[in-house]
């Protein structure tokens, strides 16, 4: 189930946000992110039962073109349903005509995991992220647009990562 974060929720998303294995491709909140996204309605929780799994951050860059600014889910598995039920929010409830995003080029599994779901490629912003580390990398931005959304059948399953001999 997908909901909007609620005030007490903002330890867990601070928690999963800076989580070791999401740091290399989120960018760390700024002082007061959390809360304010959390007050204006863009942060949203995905809740197995009635505990927290995974959060997104949506933001709006235009009217009617939103973006998915962080998405992260605590455990493998939880992804796509969470990625689904968010569609379904953005595309009806928030009325979206495009949702876009950014993920770096070498996030090979993410990439595979958007285009799976029906997202698109539209280019790649050279160098455009600094990681903690103080690497710059390639990002890939991407979008669905809510007729593609509408009209993309079912969530084809992933390909079997290719293993060499």
């Amino acid at each position: 189930m997908i909901r909007v974060a609620q005030p007490l929720d903002a330890e867990f998303i601070r928690a999963l946000w800076l989580r070791a294995d999401n740091r290399v491709f989120l960018d760390p909140p700024a002082e007061g992110q959390i809360e304010e996204a959390i007050a204006v309605g863009d942060l949203l929780l995905w809740l197995d039962a009635t505990e927290p799994v995974g959060f997104a951050l949506i933001v709006e860059w235009l009217p009617r073109v939103l973006g998915l600014r962080e998405f992260a889910v605590s455990r493998p598995g939880l992804g796509r349903p969470f990625l689904e039920a968010l569609m379904t929010e953005v595309f009806t409830r928030r009325q979206a005509h495009r949702l876009g995003l950014d993920c770096t080029a070498d996030n090979s599994r993410a990439l595979r995991f958007f285009e799976s779901a029906g997202f698109q490629r539209e280019g790649v912003w050279r160098e455009c992220w600094q990681r903690p580390s103080g690497d710059w990398v390639d990002c890939v931005f991407m979008s669905m647009l809510e007729r593609e959304w509408q009209t993309r059948g079912p969530w084809p399953p992933l390909a079997a990562p290719v293993r060499s001999s």
